[in-house]
């Protein structure tokens, strides 16, 4: 007695579905190995490693959609592709890779996903046409995930980088300007302090000299990162341009901002890898020295001045506008 129809589809979409699960592991390598080698022809990079994982959930979440239907909504409907999607495609960004690469890399499963069934599919003309359907459905769904995720990711990695210094991998002077409205909004609203402080690197011009552009970037680097050793994770250090650092202290007061201005000079004068070099700061407090942007930064750069005009390597604490050592 002959099968029904539905019956010759369901027995189809599960032997395909049976070809994949059991093939997952080896087909989601000899893609991974077909597209490296493509890849290192054009010089691209791709985290391989990295994705082999999520490349076989994929592979066993197109089996699940070919073994039952209504895993279709579970797989597609509940937006497990789309996590896998957007990881994939953070990692593609995170490693240099194009769109194209991306979407070029998936279309490749894509089709060794449909070689590896078609082998299996001799029952009919009908089934076989469904199960395409079906299947194609699917992985298209999926590669509008990917391409959906990477551009999330690569406009978040676009506005990182727009807010970073490129030499230091610290915050750059718009990130702090984001920052301090932030805090300036916070602070007025429950009437908390917060301190500010300019940092700037003494006689940087003649490190230049002493030791070469290249090496006295490497001490500029190795500055922000002892400043940034002694901050807590609620404090934000920003490279303002040139050889001038500037912190952001949420919650503090005149008092504890000097003292930890203080260990900060004392710990760059004592660092190995700081060259020698020695920095000189001024410190402004929210709200005694300014409840706005430009007045607080600027109290900030008179006291940063006046420790400059008192013989560097100090700290000065801004009171209204007037320097006064510490």
């Amino acid at each position: 007695m002959s099968r029904s129809p539905q019956r010759a589809r369901e027995a189809v979409f599960k032997k395909a579905a049976g070809a994949l699960d059991l093939d997952t592991d080896e087909l989601a390598a000899r893609w991974a190995e077909a597209y490296r080698q493509r890849l290192s022809e054009s010089g691209e990079p791709f985290p391989f490693e990295q994705l082999e994982e999520d490349v076989e959930a994929l592979v066993r979440g197109v089996a699940s959609v070919l073994q039952d239907p209504w895993n279709y909504r579970s797989f597609l409907g509940t937006g497990e592709h789309q996590c896998i999607g957007r990881r994939i495609a953070e990692k593609h960004v995170e490693a240099g890779g194009s769109l194209t690469s991306a979407l070029e890399a998936y279309m490749r499963l894509r089709q060794e996903l449909i070689l590896a069934s078609r082998d299996v599919m001799r029952e009919s003309d009908r089934p076989f046409f469904d199960l395409m359907t079906r299947l194609t459905r699917c992985i298209d769904r999926i590669l509008f995930a990917i391409a959906e995720g990477y551009f999330a990711a690569f406009q978040a990695e676009i506005e990182k980088q727009a807010l970073m210094d490129a030499l230091t991998g610290l915050g750059n002077s718009r990130r702090f300007r984001e920052a301090l409205a932030a805090e300036l909004k916070r602070s007025n609203r429950t009437g908390r302090p917060f301190s500010i402080v300019f940092v700037d690197v003494d006689d940087f011009k003649d490190i230049n000299d002493r030791i070469g552009h290249v090496e006295a970037d490497y001490t500029l680097t190795a500055i922000g990162r002892a400043i940034s050793a002694e901050l807590r994770g609620s404090d934000l250090v920003c490279r303002w341009g040139g050889d001038e650092f500037i912190i952001l202290l949420p919650e503090t007061d005149r008092r504890e901002a000097g003292i930890l201005a203080e260990r900060l000079r004392a710990e760059v004068a004592d660092c190995p890898k700081c060259a020698g070099a020695t920095i000189s700061l001024g410190v402004a407090c929210y709200p005694s020295d300014g409840r706005d942007y430009d007045s607080l930064v600027a109290n900030a750069d008179r006291a940063l001045y006046a420790s400059k005009h008192r013989g560097k390597n100090v700290v000065t604490q801004s009171t209204d506008g007037k320097g006064r050592r510490t």
